[in-house]
């Protein structure tokens, strides 16, 4: 039964420049939700090799040296996911001996006050030599990340990383398999809203909405405009947790075709709202542009009224 998670940073979660790995952030966001199968959740901590203090080493040096590293983290944006960082993150710097040291994973479970044995903790890390003790020294679980020479790994895009941690956890807590097929999916554009089980072992069937690229002719304002349509598939995982196949969970050309004419209609009536010519005060939509440059139409009410 995993209990704690644990994370390395460097090359891991973010590369050589402090930049978090693709779709890291959405992968942390779905594990911190996880349950362990007796329902309690899911425990997580950063476990990073760092700057040893010269000697005699004191308190003071050890916590200049964990600032100079929660400033590298700030730089990341990644430390909300590791708060508090006190309990939350451990540097061989604070153990006194590097990864894979016992002493530094016992170090982490004491910081974070988690009364567990290392056989009940899982360790993600692109360190093969890392991997290879923790698991057959330890007996923790592991995961490798693809690291630039590895040519064995367990996953090389953090969007399948939550499957495959939530099968470990507990792979028949529909609410971490819900939460990780959402995280796969976002990463292709689908906004999963629901999910349920079915009758096939290892299928999921799935409900969500892709923001589709339109272009509505006859309106400058709305060409290359971004649109939410409803879709509908099954996910099928693989024994590991992985997600293998995604059943079609593109919208039709019909479907395209009538969400552009109810776009028109929409703009016809002044209901979207920035427009230039026919505007309404009572606009139930409007046009915002995501993280990624993205020009979205977002309803902001049900009534014009």
């Amino acid at each position: 039964m995993i209990q704690v998670v644990m994370f390395d940073l460097g090359m891991t979660l973010i590369d050589g420049e402090n930049r978090p790995f693709p779709h890291v952030e959405s992968a942390l966001t779905a594990i911190s939700g996880f349950k362990t199968v007796n329902g309690k959740p899911l425990r997580s901590c950063l476990v990073s090799d760092f700057t040893m203090p010269p000697s005699p080493v004191t308190a003071e040096k050890v916590t200049a040296l964990f600032n100079e590293y929660l400033a590298i983290l700030d730089q990341t944006g990644l430390r909300p996911f590791f708060e508090p960082v006190n309990k939350r993150i451990t540097l061989s710097t604070q153990a006194g001996v590097r990864k894979p040291d016992r002493k530094i994973f016992e170090t982490a479970l004491q910081r974070l006050g988690a009364s567990v044995p290392l056989e009940e903790c899982l360790f993600i890390t692109e360190e093969a030599t890392h991997i290879a003790a923790a698991s057959n020294t330890l007996h923790m679980k592991t995961l490798q990340f693809r690291s630039a020479t590895s040519s064995e790994f367990d996953f090389d895009n953090w969007a399948e990383a939550p499957g495959l941690v939530a099968n470990l956890v507990a792979p028949h807590e529909a609410a971490n398999t819900h939460a990780a097929i959402k995280a796969h999916l976002a990463a292709k554009g689908i906004d999963v809203l629901s999910s349920e089980p079915t009758d096939s072992p290892g299928t999921t069937r799935v409900s969500g909405q892709v923001w589709s690229r339109i272009s509505v002719p006859g309106f400058d304002d709305l060409q290359d405009v971004h649109v939410a349509i409803p879709v509908e598939g099954e996910v099928t995982r693989g024994r590991k947790g992985e997600v293998r196949s995604v059943a079609p969970m593109q919208p039709s050309a019909e479907q395209v075709e009538e969400v552009t004419s109810y776009v028109r209609s929409l703009a016809t009536h002044g209901q979207i709202a920035g427009q230039a010519e026919k505007r309404s005060p009572r606009a139930t939509h409007e046009i915002e542009t995501d993280n990624e440059g993205n020009r979205r139409l977002v309803r902001k009410r049900f009534s014009a009224m």
